[in-house]
């Protein structure tokens, strides 16, 4: 296997060559990127509504016995992080009947730190990091699903729950069986068409919205109007092809294209767009399905239908009347995955049920403080969502310190400690480091040094301009004195 690190955007300031352009000017003189996102931790959430099962308490304990790395060169390393978090909920059964439900517990974002593997096809294949972890319903192993959907961003994963569904999934007109025709177009170019041309085109009133979506691979941006498409061109003698999709029903005719000098589609350049001949490309005939599985591959771990759907809400993310404002290889979703454990749980009529979850943790990372600080987070909210909760217990093992809390946390023997009855008001987080009081590293100096290295003739050249003013108002006052002199 190929191996290949994924770090975010890291930028490192170049200095100015002899006779080369000056730098931009960037908010920290080095330029690297001092911070990492990392994962926040949640609750479990019971999928079924109006179920009677309450929390009678909660033992949240996070294991913390190491900080991760902000990269990792080698996938045993980075397995080898052991921080983790374990939910022990006790649920009570007030009913008079026996209840089964079916838990989620989201667990997994991409992380800004989190290394990749790719294989000899260049195919990313996802490292699991949850080998060892068990669920246990009184301290019974319980069989979990891994499930998926959309990652959206956001911190209220509930919204969520619908979609992990076990079908796939449908909006208005636009299924998997959806026809998907695939037409190709390429640019030709003439000496004079501009080297940055932008080709666009209108698809207003080419199709229902309803009925008929546009996708167009390498899509960069809008052109003339809302519902316009642009890309780049290519520019070469032998510009190479891209796709037009037509999902749905086809369009009442086919768009007109144009090209323009920039991506500001105000100034015509010559060239034109043409539809590659049908011996060399013919039109594609394909459904909504293929389409979205298209970069399928059983090595994600991901199910079918969860992948579909995460595409299909991908696809449709965001989207406005007929044109989808992405391209296809958006579709490609491995890297923007929620994982779930899903499991099914038995509590008796007016019995009880120990159950534990245990997860890896990821903070976020911030070396903009030395020594660096990780941040932690772990939402409470999921446990409102029961029908009642009792007592809850925190328990954070670490040899390090928490520097700054949502909680009035209790220092002891091996880490911190905080307990209530009830649940907390708000999120938990907190802030750990190897010392107290870490300290926030000023950029001042690396600034100064840094505009002083690359801008000093802001502050020379003007300076330099008024001694000039200067002396020459002293020569002129000088020259005045003396001819006022051989005057009199």
């Amino acid at each position: 296997m190929k191996r290949r690190l994924s770090f975010g955007a890291l930028c490192l300031a170049a200095g100015v060559a002899a006779g080369g352009a000056l730098p931009a000017l960037t908010a920290h003189a080095n330029s690297a990127q001092s911070f990492w996102s990392g994962r926040d931790s949640f609750g479990a959430y019971v999928k079924e509504e109006n179920c009677p099962v309450t929390v009678a308490g909660e033992k949240l304990t996070l294991r913390i016995p190491d900080f991760p790395s902000n990269y990792y060169q080698e996938l045993e390393d980075f397995l080898a992080y052991t921080a983790n978090v374990t939910a022990e909920y006790t649920f009570y059964n007030p009913a008079s009947y026996d209840v089964e439900m079916t838990l989620v517990f989201p667990f997994g974002r991409q992380l800004g730190y989190l290394y990749d593997i790719y294989d000899e096809e260049g195919n990313r294949v996802a490292a699991d990091d949850t080998a060892g972890y068990l669920i246990t319903s009184d301290g019974e192993e319980v069989e979990r699903t891994v499930r998926h959907t959309l990652d959206r961003w956001t911190s209220d994963p509930s919204k969520d729950i619908p979609r992990l569904a076990e079908t796939k999934r449908t909006s208005g007109n636009f299924s998997a069986e959806t026809p998907v025709t695939v037409y190709y177009y390429r640019q030709v170019s003439t000496e004079n068409t501009s080297k940055s041309s932008f080709i666009a085109a209108s698809f207003k009133g080419l199709g229902d919205g309803a009925k008929t979506k546009v996708l167009l691979e390498r899509l960069s941006g809008s052109g003339e109007g809302a519902e316009s498409i642009g890309l780049w061109g290519d520019n070469y003698s032998e510009p190479s092809p891209f796709a037009l999709y037509v999902i749905g029903e086809p369009l009442s005719k086919m768009p007109e294209w144009k090209v323009y000098e920039t991506a500001a589609c105000k100034k015509l350049t010559e060239g034109y767009v043409e539809r590659v001949p049908e011996e060399k490309l013919p039109t594609g005939h394909t459904t909504l399905g293929e389409l979205l599985m298209g970069k399928y591959d059983e090595k994600y771990g991901v199910g079918e239908t969860d992948w579909f759907n995460a595409a299909f809400d991908a696809l449709l993310e965001g989207e406005t009347g007929l044109t989808l404002k992405k391209s296809p290889r958006e579709l490609d979703v491995s890297e923007r995955l929620m994982r779930w454990y899903e499991y099914r749980l038995s509590v008796p009529a007016g019995g009880r049920v120990v159950n534990s979850v245990t997860a890896p943790l990821y903070p976020a990372i911030d070396i903009d403080f030395t020594p660096t600080v990780y941040s932690y987070t772990y939402l409470l909210s999921p446990a409102s969502t029961w029908a009642d909760f009792g007592t809850f217990e925190l328990n954070i093992e670490t040899p390090y310190f928490i520097t700054e809390g949502s909680l009035q946390f209790e220092k002891g023997e091996g880490g911190y400690t905080y307990s209530r009855q009830g649940l907390p008001e708000g999120e938990l987080t907190f802030t750990m480091s190897t010392v107290e009081s870490p300290v926030r590293i000023s950029h001042a100096g690396e600034f100064a040094a840094f505009f002083f290295t690359y801008f000093w003739w802001l502050l020379v050249i003007p300076a330099a301009l008024i001694a000039a003013a200067v002396v020459a108002i002293v020569l002129a006052v000088k020259r005045k004195r003396r001819k006022d002199r051989e005057k009199s």
